[in-house]
């Protein structure tokens, strides 16, 4: 499932990391996967970081470091929240422009 949704100022100042003066949309991206423990959250957007081997799931470890690279270089910030075998939720939140 993917939505988009523009930020309310209020919404904004949630993420003291982003600049308040500025209009932003968030966009979530969610899926029915294997999911993930939380706890390895942040080590899923290093490069080559891989929670599974390879001979339990393709990839090389390379998709979200870059997204994430992308997202940062627009000003803006992405993370996932997720729990084992329910699925992830990877949420986006770039400028308006």
């Amino acid at each position: 499932t993917i939505t988009c949704q523009m930020l309310t100022p209020e919404q904004v100042a949630q993420h003291p990391d982003l600049d308040s003066r500025r209009s932003y949309y968030e966009l979530r991206v969610q899926d029915n996967g294997i999911g993930f423990d939380q706890n390895y959250a942040d080590k899923i957007f290093v490069i080559f970081q891989r929670l599974h081997s390879k001979d339990a799931y393709t990839g090389t470890g390379i998709g979200l470091a870059l997204a994430k690279k992308v997202v940062m270089k627009h000003g803006g910030k992405i993370w996932a929240e997720s729990k084992p075998g329910a699925g992830a939720t990877f949420k986006v939140i770039l400028p308006a422009n």
